[in-house]
């Protein structure tokens, strides 16, 4: 298990490693999902953590040298950063996961039916059309999901952790309180703008 402090010095040794912002981004998603789940990060650092490794995947899309194709899945991750970051009043990074959501959508190859494809615009600005957020709620509570109906948004971050939805719905933000972070977090984002310049 280990210390955050230790985890962090080991996933960024891999970090190094890796070869392409795609493998270094599957490795702090990985990090920041097991460290989330023992504790050892609160929802706000998993928030900030996975949107330096959703960058990181951004760069394997947008960059040729990579050639990372765009998918359902990123639009999704897109949209629920965005929502995450509304929730922590955090207007700026709200408008750049806007701008990442949108271009995801025209860079998109996975042309099939699904749910986000069919009006992607809105859906990224839910909290301003309550239905859009109501279908996205319904979806995520839903026990009868099809697999081939998939991906979800409620497969990627955040999870279970918060369901977004109910909170924009309700009106709701969070505290200053719930915008916490550690030393040691701190000191991780640090190293993560060290490693990629």
């Amino acid at each position: 298990m280990g210390n955050l402090d230790q985890q962090s010095a080991e996933v960024l040794a891999k970090m190094r490693q890796s070869k392409t912002p795609g493998g270094r981004a599957v490795h702090l998603s990985a990090f920041a999902a097991k460290a989330q789940r023992e504790g050892l990060l609160s929802l706000y650092e998993h928030y900030l953590l996975m949107g330096e490794a959703l960058g990181l995947e951004r760069e394997s899309c947008v960059q040729p040298a990579y050639g990372r194709r765009v998918q359902i899945s990123d639009l999704l991750k897109a949209m629920n950063m965005r929502m995450m970051a509304l929730l922590f009043g955090d207007d700026g990074a709200a408008a750049l996961w806007e701008s990442w959501g949108q271009e995801a959508f025209r860079l998109n190859q996975e042309r099939r039916k699904h749910y986000i494809l069919k009006d992607y615009p809105a859906f990224l600005r839910a909290e301003e059309q309550p239905e859009r957020l109501k279908q996205l709620l319904a979806l995520r509570r839903s026990r009868k999901k099809p697999f081939d109906g998939g991906p979800y948004h409620d497969e990627y971050f955040p999870y279970d952790q918060c369901a977004y939805e109910e909170l924009l719905l309700q009106g709701r933000r969070f505290s200053e309180a719930d915008r916490r972070l550690s030393g040691e977090t701190e000191n991780l984002l640090v190293e993560l703008s060290l490693l990629e310049e």
